[in-house]
């Protein structure tokens, strides 16, 4: 989170057990728990399984 970090895309996510609403509350419970978390800083996305995810435009 210190290191300038804008945007985050959880993936592999198994048919059988995680599903994407569940991987992303876990990610920013830890988040809120671990740090000084601030959700306006960071963009947090999860991977669709069976389709291509948007472009991440890592330069921004």
């Amino acid at each position: 989170m210190s290191s300038g970090l804008k945007n985050v895309l959880l993936g592999h996510l198994s048919k059988e057990s995680n599903f994407p609403e569940l991987a992303y509350k876990t990610v920013i419970e830890e988040l809120y728990s671990a740090s000084n978390f601030n959700e306006n800083a960071i963009r947090i996305g999860v991977a669709n399984r069976s389709a291509p995810s948007a472009i991440l435009d890592l330069g921004a």
